[in-house]
């Protein structure tokens, strides 16, 4: 349920239920205390009134007993019913409104509760005032149910509007929690989309978010410094390799010009060209993590022309693919465009076209599909890439070698950080056969 994977529906659901069992729980007592105080005074009234009524029959005798039994009967208040009941050892009745005996032992002066024919229920003591004579009296508990009802009924009033105050209270707080929260949220993912720039809200309260929000402002700083080191110093690294190694591969041409000797000048070659792959794959580190440093940030990026790109782009390579007996198919929309870097987006192109000839063999197809979104789509029809190795092929130095291609396995890794600085993902599946690039822009379906 959507309520409950939200902190703040949980919490709202416990005050809920917390108002809702404290209700319940003081009610209970209440309750209990107001039986108790009843059943108290009904016994003190009981008492009082047999104990009066012994003595009248001690000093008067069942005549006179007899005789105020009747008087109590006639003046007794619809308020306070009372019972009474003299009877024979047999339970007989001589005088009183009960018509027979309870399960009340007058042997043993018993009280405790009983109901009557019409289901009212009676709380009574009996006593034995001789062998052949004993006597009841009782209350009726209409008056404390009458009060029991009316406690329930204010508790369940009170109860309802506190689970609404609560709920109102909860709501309240849990809003501005979660607006506070939100503001939060929004900052990181900002941040978290490489916009260093971007700050998580203070509202200088001095609680615990505000606390955390300047931790983590003072981290954001932290990791902005860092990042930017980070930049200085692979610039500083690439021109110091760079130029000396430039520098040995302009001595090896002189030398290569100077030598004489045909397999001296072979081995200078090769020395020469394991320079350039050297340069080559540095150039493709540096440019990886100057990618990956840039994402979010939205400098640099301009609306392009993506269909006049695609199309420039399949220009240079349908040659290619011609010279290699090749198919090459295209499916350009026009007129599809999107905020980008073109430099990049003919970059990533010009590497996943370059991989699919690469491993499409003669006589087969390759085709390049772009669609507004935008969506772009290299498919091939070569030996295609193993399931458990579509996510590993856009890491750094991993290659699938089928058709002994040469490379540092380097190309997919830069193509992923290229499109992810542009907003873009790239995703491989399976063509059946073949494979099948899908570049498209991030969060789509």
């Amino acid at each position: 349920m959507k309520l409950l994977s939200s902190l703040f529906g949980r919490l709202s659901l416990v005050v809920i239920i917390v108002s809702i069992l404290s209700s319940a729980a003081l009610f209970a007592m209440t309750e209990w205390i107001v039986r108790s105080e009843f059943r108290e005074q009904m016994a003190r009234s009981v008492d009082t009134d047999i104990a009066g009524l012994a003595d009248i029959y001690i000093t008067g005798g069942g005549s006179e007993l007899s005789q105020r039994i009747s008087d109590r009967l006639a003046l007794q208040s619809p308020d306070d019913k009372r019972y009474y009941l003299l009877a024979s050892p047999s339970g007989r009745a001589i005088i009183g409104n009960l018509h027979s005996w309870p399960e009340l032992s007058s042997e043993n002066s018993e009280a405790g509760f009983f109901r009557l024919a019409d289901g009212t229920q009676v709380y009574g003591r009996a006593t034995q005032l001789n062998p052949d004579l004993k006597l009841l009296v009782g209350r009726d508990t209409l008056a404390r149910s009458a009060l029991l009802a009316r406690i329930r009924t204010a508790f369940l009033v009170a109860g309802v509007l506190l689970v609404l105050i609560f709920s109102m209270i909860g709501h309240y707080a849990t809003r501005r929690l979660r607006t506070r929260l939100d503001s939060m949220n929004d900052a990181f993912r900002e941040i978290g989309s490489g916009n260093l720039a971007a700050t998580i809200p203070v509202d200088w309260r001095g609680d615990e978010l505000d606390q955390l929000s300047e931790h983590g402002n003072a981290m954001i700083e932290r990791v902005a410094s860092l990042i930017s080191a980070h930049r200085d110093i692979s610039d500083h690294t690439a021109h110091e390799l760079r130029t000396p190694l430039m520098h040995l591969d302009n001595r090896l041409v002189t030398a290569i010009g100077q030598s004489t000797d045909p397999l001296h000048s072979e081995a200078l070659g090769r020395a020469r060209q394991d320079i350039r792959d050297i340069i080559a794959m540095l150039d493709s580190l540096l440019d990886i993590a100057s990618s990956r440093a840039q994402i979010g940030d939205r400098s640099g990026l301009s609306e392009c022309d993506i269909s006049k790109i695609a199309a420039e782009i399949t220009e240079l390579f349908a040659e290619s693919a011609e010279d290699l007996e090749i198919k090459f198919g295209t499916d350009i929309a026009p007129g599809v465009k999107m905020m980008a870097n073109p430099a990049h987006i003919q970059r990533i192109l010009s590497n996943l076209l370059d991989n699919a000839l690469k491993y499409t063999p003669k006589g087969g197809e390759v085709e390049l599909v772009l669609q507004p979104g935008p969506v772009i789509t290299v498919r091939d029809n070569g030996p295609g890439v193993p399931e458990n190795m579509r996510e590993k092929i856009f890491e750094r130095f991993v290659r699938i070698d089928t058709n002994g291609a040469q490379g540092h396995g380097l190309g997919l890794a830069l193509s992923q950080a290229l499109a992810e600085r542009n907003g873009l993902i790239i995703v491989c599946r399976d063509a059946g056969p073949g494979a099948l690039f899908e570049i498209k822009p991030e969060g789509s379906a």
